[in-house]
């Protein structure tokens, strides 16, 4: 049996071991191998009787109480399981099994320090022990140590070259570090090696994706799927590629799969959730999932004792604090901030890209720091360190986020704010920052947070933002010299079918209109043409410009006539970088928080009448100003004139109102208050901020 065992062939193993029990049923060894046999095999439960009988018989028998934890942990059960591999241990410290084991458990509990301390353990003891080796570099990497667990696969791959394991996870050490390309050839390593590595296919996709090679992405993902049927992931990967190619039928396809086999879409990651649904229900539903599995793996530190500071210490935590719309939006909130009343801390763990915006914040933070290579909980001891007052996550579930950090709880308050267009479902999350047009009250109930409602939008924006002086010609960007130019710079991700239609229905009604689009993947732009083809119209009357430096692109809005925006995914910053370049857009206001982004600016820039609540509505606007160029030259004018008077773009006035609600959140805890639902006042200068910070009596935050 035991040498059955070691060449894997458990079931004649499990044989063999029933065999030396009937001869011998008090067998303390068979009855303790029959239990590591029968959880190998994926019967725990089995495993659990035959170990509970040794151990009746041997109660201090570390091998059987190191058999009886991994099998509690097959079973889901870590905290037992960490109370008997905690005795192992005591019994035979260098047992490196035992080790092994704990570490799992602790990893289950979320005690991902005390995890760590059993597994380089179990490795120092055993330097062979292959799975502690992975389970620590995956802890590690858990924990964002994305260098030392990187090291820890490397080494293991010294050892054990064939592990596809090990390429794997090598794989997804190079990938969070950036090195993309690296870990595609990792992924293929694995694969070679195990042709059936479903997670070695599902990470390749994913680095595909980013990489832009979406068709070998969806190839990939689909390999995945097959190896691994009753799991969804690599479906909903391949649904967001699909999303993102605009295969509107292949993606209604896969959607029908995915809630055939479960009527919800939790499982998908949120921000593909943004890109297919207008339900917040959904939404918080998929965020609970995330926010749920990010907070397993991180336990909370202690409440930090009451600071007293002559200013509010206030940090922002992001990834993009680089030529990145984020930063774009922000950067002059961190210079008007009141010195006498906060501290600002700029805290990056992105890519520093040299760039005049990244250079621009970090002279406005005091201090500005990049934690790139540091953990998660490196980063949350440092914020407690410097005893931060409020933490504000500008990622949410963003590209590259890291929640991690707010897991570990470092601040007494913290606040979610612009990067992620809704709920985080995090309950180590307090605040989010709204308005009332984004969050109407009857659905704050799919919003875990307690919402700060700013009384003008809740978008801040930069009044420094350079626009180029030079405007291109038509003929320069491949607009036709004549004609009425609709133009959409949203990301392609976010046009579905229902708008599209909208669309084409535009430009069969306007003569000679053209559709101006963002160029955002080549397969994108060949499906956006074949359907319009499809529907009655000349591919030619679709022109996709390039990406280009900022303030180009701000200038050559100067060409378009009307931005129509896009459901349910609404033009967020590209919203404001219009109307900031003088152009009117249209849009229809959905019911989730990303659907209704554009409303909010539209009305705190005085074009409330730009906001329909349907598709038909949405049309009629667009095709009405089309038609009427008196009615839309008033418009621009009326923007124009706005820009300079509106509260969109008065990033003062913004400012002191986004100060008043740290200053109530902060004044909450201090009384020893749970965070609550609250309203900012208009506060026409810094003097009254002081005195008329909030209005409270709002009926559940409305």
């Amino acid at each position: 049996g035991a040498v059955l065992d070691q060449l894997g062939h458990w079931q004649d193993a499990i044989g063999c071991f029933q065999q030396a029990l009937a001869l011998k049923p008090k067998y303390v060894r068979a009855l303790n191998n029959l239990g590591k046999v029968l959880r190998q095999a994926g019967r725990p439960s089995e495993a659990l009787v035959a170990l509970g009988e040794a151990l009746e018989l041997s109660p201090r028998n570390p091998a059987t109480l190191t058999n009886l934890g991994f099998a509690l942990i097959q079973l889901d059960r870590p905290d037992e399981a960490q109370r008997r591999l905690r005795r192992a241990v005591a019994i035979e410290p260098r047992l490196a099994e035992a080790h092994h084991g704990l570490g799992q458990a602790l990893l289950e509990l979320g005690d991902g320090r005390g995890a760590l301390t059993h597994l380089e353990r179990a490795v120092e003891l055993k330097p062979e022990l292959l799975e502690a080796r992975l389970l620590l570099g995956r802890a590690l990497l858990d924990q964002v140590r994305i260098g030392e667990a990187a090291a820890v696969f490397q080494s293991t791959l010294q050892r054990n070259p064939y592990s596809a394991d090990a390429h794997h996870y090598l794989g997804l050490a190079q990938a969070a570090a950036g090195r993309v390309e690296t870990a595609v050839s990792c992924y293929d390593a694995a694969i070679a090696l195990d042709p059936t590595h479903a997670g070695a296919y599902l990470s390749r996709g994913s680095a595909l994706a980013l990489l832009q090679r979406l068709p070998d992405a969806m190839e990939s993902f689909r390999k995945a799927a097959a190896l691994r049927p009753s799991g969804r992931e690599a479906m909903l990967e391949e649904l967001y590629c699909r999303v993102r190619l605009c295969d509107w039928a292949g993606s209604r396809a896969l959607l029908q799969q995915v809630q055939s086999s479960a009527q919800s879409l939790k499982n998908i990651p949120p921000f593909s959730v943004i890109a297919i649904c207008d339900d917040p229900a959904e939404h918080l539903s998929a965020c609970r999932v995330q926010a749920d599995s990010i907070a397993k793996m991180r336990a909370p530190m202690t409440p930090p004792p009451r600071y007293r500071h002559d200013r509010l210490r206030l940090a922002y935590l992001s990834s993009d604090f680089l030529s990145h719309a984020t930063a774009y939006l922000m950067a002059e909130l961190f210079e008007l901030h009141d010195r006498t009343a906060f501290q600002v801390f700029g805290v990056s763990y992105g890519l520093d890209d040299g760039s005049p915006i990244r250079r621009r914040i970090a002279a406005a933070c005091e201090p500005f720091v990049d934690v790139t290579s540091q953990s998660d909980q490196q980063v949350a001891s440092w914020l407690r360190a410097q005893e931060v007052d409020i933490a504000v996550d500008l990622k949410g579930y963003t590209a590259f986020a890291r929640g991690g950090i707010f897991a570990h709880r470092p601040a007494p308050v913290q606040v979610a704010y612009l990067g992620y267009p809704g709920t985080t479902g995090a309950p180590y999350m307090d605040y989010l920052v709204a308005d009332r047009f984004l969050i109407p009250q009857t659905e704050q109930r799919f919003y875990t947070e307690k919402i700060a409602y700013l009384p003008d939008s809740y978008q801040v924006n930069d009044r420094k933002r350079a626009i180029s002086t030079v405007t291109p010609s038509r003929a320069d960007v491949g607009l036709p010299s004549e004609g009425f130019v609709f133009c959409c710079f949203n990301n392609n991700w976010k046009i579905t079918d229902a708008v599209f239609d909208v669309w084409v229905r535009l430009l069969k009604s306007v003569e000679g209109s053209v559709l101006w689009l963002l160029k955002d993947n080549p397969w994108a732009e060949e499906n956006l043409k074949r359907e319009a083809v499809a529907r009655g119209v000349s591919s030619e009357r679709l022109i996709f410009g390039n990406r280009i430096d900022h303030p180009d692109h701000l200038a050559r809005h100067r060409l378009a006539d009307l931005f129509l925006d896009t459901l349910p995914c609404n033009a967020h910053t590209t919203a404001s970088d219009a109307l900031w370049a003088g152009l009117p857009i249209v849009t229809c206001a959905g019911r989730s928080f990303a659907a209704r982004v554009a409303g909010s600016l539209l009305r705190a820039v005085g074009l409330e009448e730009l906001v329909t609540s349907t598709l038909e509505e949405y049309e009629q606007v667009a095709l009405r100003l089309a038609g009427e160029p008196d009615r839309l030259g008033a418009l621009r004018a009326r923007l124009a004139q706005n820009r300079e008077a509106a509260p969109l773009f008065d990033t003062p006035r913004f400012c002191r109102h986004l100060e008043a609600a740290y200053r109530r959140m902060w004044l909450l805890h201090e009384r020893g208050l749970p965070a609550e639902t609250f309203r900012v006042d208009v506060l026409p200068d810094a003097r009254r901020a002081e005195h008329e910070e909030v209005s409270q009596g709002v009926p559940q935050g409305g």
